[in-house]
């Protein structure tokens, strides 16, 4: 059986001799664990780009879903609530190239771009007329279905609605309902200007019919206005609001794949080491660092940046001399091949 050349109780003791934190009095075991490991999960990754922590990041498609959640933190604060949201992995970076089904994607990051070549084009078509009638019942169909939902953040608001159903009449009456999307479903409800859920209210993206209960002018317009889409594979990928949109809509299950930087997702234990033995003085050095933001030491942290700029510039070693058993790729490299010299442009072939 192999030696283990670095355990915990090393990183312990290294940490604790950086720091002059000799005895338990002067910092627990324990503390000296959660600095190692906050420097370990969210410091560390952030330092360098190790080839180590780049893994591939895989999702299949839901038909007629165009948004897809990537969440960065493991528990994300909802910023209304305060609340923690369970959620993984920890991410620290996603970049392409992505591809769906093989096929490579043009991949963006801005929102203005992406739908200058995507525009959600709305169409507002009449769909019933108020009968005055308290709570009246409203039905029917809305034309040019399918149409897109409500775009939904990470928590699941709603941050840009989808669907609008209003209604006017020469009295100068008005009114405007909105979309909800109901999760892992192809309806939705409606809910009126103050957020309440308007009554007995269902919307079928797929298939365009509707149902609500409301009291409205006799004679009052009802317009619906929908965004209509053809599904087809994905060409086109956005990551934006810590979400990736494909367009087109999917129409089937595809699978997506790009790249991430992940933060280490496994806490350093008892017996345990790092991914990489060779990692662990670049660990205590943040770790130290940590301490020393927590206890202001100017001596001390005069002692420690030098070790930490130089662990940094060893860490990234590995990762720079196995990059560069490779020439960078431009537009150059690979004469009269459209994927790579589109790919640079930002017009990445997409197969179609």
């Amino acid at each position: 059986m192999a030696t283990q050349l670095v355990s915990l109780e090393q990183m312990e003791n290294t940490v604790g001799r950086m720091t002059a934190r000799y005895t338990e009095q002067q910092m627990t075991t324990q503390q000296i664990d959660n600095y190692i490991n906050l420097a370990y999960t969210l410091h560390f990754p952030e330092q360098f780009k190790s080839l180590k922590l780049t893994k591939p990041y895989v999702f299949t498609t839901i038909p007629n879903v165009d948004t897809y959640d990537f969440i960065y933190e493991e528990d994300p604060t909802e910023p209304s609530t305060g609340n923690r949201t369970s959620a993984s992995p920890g991410n620290i970076q996603i970049t392409p190239p992505a591809y769906c089904q093989g096929y490579l994607l043009r991949y963006y990051q801005d929102k203005t771009t992406f739908y200058n070549r995507w525009p959600k084009l709305s169409v507002n078509q009449q769909i019933n007329t108020g009968t005055g009638v308290t709570l009246d019942t409203y039905s029917g169909t809305i034309p040019s279905f399918p149409f897109l939902r409500a775009q939904l953040d990470i928590f699941g608001n709603v941050t840009e609605a989808a669907v609008i159903i209003s209604g006017f009449d020469d009295t100068g009456y008005s009114f405007a309902f909105t979309d909800v999307p109901a999760p892992n479903s192809n309806t939705g409800s409606l809910v009126d200007a103050n957020g309440a859920t308007v009554l007995n209210s269902t919307i079928d993206y797929l298939t365009g019919d509707y149902s609500f209960d409301a009291t409205i002018n006799n004679g009052a317009q009802i317009f619906a206005s929908v965004v209509p889409y053809m599904p087809s594979r994905p060409v086109d990928i956005l990551f934006y609001n810590q979400q990736l949109v494909l367009r087109p809509v999917p129409q089937q299950v595809y699978q997506v794949e790009l790249q991430i930087s992940q933060q280490p997702t496994q806490l350093i234990v008892a017996g345990a080491a790092p991914e990489l033995d060779e990692w662990y003085l670049l660990i205590c050095s943040l770790a130290a660092k940590l301490i020393y933001t927590d206890f202001p030491d100017p001596e001390g942290m005069s002692y420690l940046q030098p070790i930490l700029d130089e662990q940094v510039q060893w860490a990234q070693r590995r990762s720079l001399r196995q990059m560069g058993s490779q020439r960078a790729q431009t537009i150059f490299s690979t004469p009269g091949y459209r994927n790579w010299a589109s790919y640079f442009y930002g017009q990445e072939y997409s197969g179609n």
